[in-house]
């Protein structure tokens, strides 16, 4: 089973139990006495801070019979393109969602879309372990946004709601890795991927009602999505080939791993009655 699967098939299992305790969770809809209610539509924006764990393992093939790297440099080359591109940020995003309450169990749906300023780069200048020559690799990766579609259950308090929220998750993320060697590579490597991936959430929070329409919440949200590889090749360079003058060349393979993002954040909502 792929993980895409699996994550919805968490959610869905999520919608099931969501489901199960609201048509459990009393017979009289609405909140009890001196208990704020929840239920409605609402709106809202929030401000934290992020992190992001990411790492990508590079692995180097040369082109039959026109190879570019003599093999025994091969091995030191990919340990310089293979690192962790974790980072830490600020993020900032707007929230929707609808609450329905059961005495004081209140359960919904959140939408929520978030900016991320989360990008790593790393690499430079090194040189080969063979003959000590310098070669350029650099590989960067940046996340800018997520959006989460997520069911939320909780129990209010007064006017505390505690609640627990899993769902479906999307992120978007660019990565690019670049390999150089003048002269001897005329056209350097490269290659840029930007993609669009879905995972999933989780994450709980903490909301206290200031007034009839307004509340402030804290809330903390994992999101996970799998990994992927990225190809780039490199064509039309001098190198270890041997047939003098031949065209020499070889493939760069970036196996980036699972992406798992870290949320925290506080927000304000208003809701509508």
């Amino acid at each position: 089973m792929s993980k895409r699967i699996r994550g919805l098939a968490v959610v869905t299992a999520t919608w099931a139990i969501v489901a199960l305790w609201a048509s459990t969770a009393g017979a009289q809809a609405g909140a009890p006495s001196g208990v704020y209610d929840w239920s409605g539509f609402y709106i809202g924006a929030n401000l934290g801070g992020a992190a992001k764990q990411l790492s990508t393992s590079l692995s180097i093939e040369n082109n039959n019979p026109n190879n570019y790297f003599n093999p025994a440099a091969i091995p030191g080359v990919e340990d310089t393109g293979s690192f962790s591109l974790d980072d830490n940020g600020v993020t900032t995003g707007v929230q929707a969602g609808y609450n329905r309450q059961s005495g004081h169990f209140v359960w919904g749906v959140e939408l929520d879309f978030n900016w991320l300023d989360l990008s790593a780069k790393r690499g430079g200048t090194f040189r080969y372990r063979t003959d000590n020559s310098p070669y350029n690799l650099t590989i960067s990766e940046s996340t800018d946004w997520l959006l989460t579609a997520r069911p939320r259950a909780g129990w209010a308090i007064d006017r505390w709601l505690v609640y627990l929220t899993v769902g479906i998750a999307a992120s978007h993320s660019e990565f690019k890795q670049t390999f150089s060697e003048p002269p001897f590579t005329p056209n350097p490597e490269s290659v840029s991927v930007s993609r669009t991936t879905v995972g999933w959430a989780v994450g709980t929070g903490v909301e206290f009602a200031l007034g009839r329409n307004w509340s402030t919440k804290a809330e903390y949200l994992y999101a996970r999505f799998g990994g992927t590889d990225v190809v780039g090749r490199l064509g039309g360079a001098d190198g270890q080939s041997p047939t003098p003058g031949s065209v020499d060349g070889a493939k760069f393979t970036n196996a980036l791993g699972p992406l798992g993002l870290h949320l925290f954040r506080i927000g304000v909502n208003y809701r509508f009655y």
